[in-house]
């Protein structure tokens, strides 16, 4: 008799040994080419310089004109808001969010410094770009907030640190003007960019002159406190500056790109309404029949009015005294509809411009830092920043005015560089602190903060809770967290 049973157990594991083999093999085969499968060729593994360096760029000089008109432009009174007027009222917070974007930048530029800096993918030329936006931005924290995490700020990438100690804003300022003679010697090796370059696209030259027209700024900002007249006469001499507005750090804007766009125009029509001309600028502008009154501002929406009629509105008014005055919001002149519905083709996003070198060349020669004519480097920096605007002026009669022509003042020279600073950042803001120019801008009716103008943001509540003992250590050294505790370079 057969057994049937003992027949089909031997089958049964032949068929199981076979399917074993299979199923060995195809994992041998799935784990031999499972990088291949699952790598995706358009997405690269290893991030390069240039892809760090073109959203470090987009990012921040972006920011910095959002930050000029949100900020900058109110708290310098250029401008001033319809509703929505807690920041003109120096109701000021800890502007976390701004904090928060200038920490995670420096993350991004750290791993260009460190890729740049490695032997096998060395490269002077980023690593040299790299430390003038760090320089750049670490000014901006310190100017901002005063004393900030600088030698400790980015450990947490390398050694785990998350809780950075705070350094003094001498330091940083000390590690800052390092930093960019470093990066100019880096520069002047003319190691070629393979890309990523939004502001000058691989012309060396032309960040070698950004770098020591930043050392200008910086080195003017700290100069009630050091003396840098001989840092600054060196740096004339070797003329390695913005001679022109053809050098200017400002990022341009591709057409109807809603990746890299000027950021005021993809926003809301309320947002861009609220923004006004002040009394301060109109006051100003019609005095001097200065024309960037048509560039910047538009007349007033009042059909019963003058076609013509630029009106301004008082800084520093109350939401309902703001939405009422001068009759409401129609009777109070908008900004020009170019910085709306013609981006990107009338607005760039500016880092440093060439008028603002001449201003502080101006400056300089003014205090005698340096023997060259202070007249003619401010009247460069005036028809500059007329140039700029592609605003047409009648040159000879505005500068042969009262209140234009240079008179051997500073607040004269302050005066036009406030004008000329017009979304350059917090720059205005920042002058105005080291030198009380342009002594026109006095705290608004309804301020909430005792008739002074601000001058810092309050730490972010993230640095109380998680950096608590570092927080508390650079609150005791500068007195406290408050928005008039004043920082080194303008005690």
């Amino acid at each position: 008799m057969l057994n049937f049973n003992n027949k089909n157990n031997r089958t049964m594991k032949k068929y199981n040994f076979l399917f074993l083999i299979s199923v060995l093999l195809l994992l041998s085969n799935c784990t031999n080419d499972f990088e291949a499968i699952n790598t995706n060729p358009n997405q690269p593994e290893v991030v390069t310089p240039n892809l760090l360096l073109s959203t470090v760029i987009s990012s921040t000089v972006s920011r910095n004109a959002l930050t000029g008109w949100n900020n900058g432009n109110i708290v310098s009174q250029l401008t001033a808001k319809i509703n929505f007027t807690g920041f003109d009222r120096y109701d000021w917070g800890s502007e976390s969010g701004l904090w928060n974007h200038y920490y995670g930048n420096l993350s991004e530029i750290e791993q260009i410094l460190q890729i740049s800096r490695n032997e096998t993918s060395k490269n002077t030329s980023y690593e040299g770009i790299a430390l003038v936006l760090r320089s750049w931005i670490y000014s901006n924290l310190t100017d901002n907030w005063g004393d900030v995490p600088f030698s400790e700020a980015i450990k947490g990438q390398t050694d785990g640190n998350f809780t950075p100690v705070y350094d003094s804003q001498e330091e940083i300022y000390t590690g800052v003007l390092a930093d960019l003679v470093t990066a100019e010697t880096l520069l002047e090796q003319g190691q070629p960019i393979l890309g990523g370059d939004l502001l000058y696209n691989g012309d060396l030259l032309k960040w070698r002159k950004l770098t020591n027209s930043l050392r200008l700024r910086y080195l003017m900002r700290v100069s009630k406190r050091k003396d840098v007249s001989a840092e600054i006469r060196q740096i004339v001499t070797e003329g390695m500056i913005f001679t022109s507005n053809a050098d200017n750090a400002v990022l341009k804007y591709a057409a109807n790109s809603q990746v890299d766009s000027w950021p005021i125009s993809i926003g809301r029509i309320g947002g861009f309404d609220e923004h006004r001309l002040s009394k301060t600028s109109e006051t100003l502008l019609k005095d001097f029949e200065d024309n960037r009154l048509f560039s910047w501002f538009q007349p007033t929406d009042n059909k019963e009015d003058d076609p013509n009629l630029f009106a301004g509105m008082l800084n520093g008014l109350s939401e309902d005294n703001a939405s009422t005055f001068n009759g409401g919001a129609n009777n109070v002149s908008r900004l020009n509809q170019s910085f709306f519905y013609d981006a990107p083709d009338a607005v760039e996003a500016p880092l440093m411009q060439y008028a603002e070198v001449q201003f502080i060349l101006a400056e300089a020669a003014q205090k005698g830092f340096i023997l060259e004519d202070a007249k003619t480097f401010y009247e460069n920096g005036v028809i500059a920043s007329f140039e700029y605007w592609n605003t047409s002026q009648d040159f000879e009669t505005y500068l042969s005015q009262e209140g234009v022509a240079y008179d051997g003042g500073l607040e004269t020279i302050m005066t036009q560089k406030w004008l000329a600073s017009f979304l350059v950042g917090l720059e205005s803001w920042y002058d105005f602190r080291r030198t009380g120019f342009p002594s026109f801008i006095v705290p608004g009716q309804d301020n909430v903060n005792n008739n002074q103008v601000p001058v810092r943001f309050l730490y972010p509540d993230n640095e109380q809770t998680l950096n608590t003992e570092n927080y508390q250590n650079a609150v005791s050294k500068m007195g406290s967290d408050d928005i008039n505790v004043k920082g080194w370079w303008e005690k």
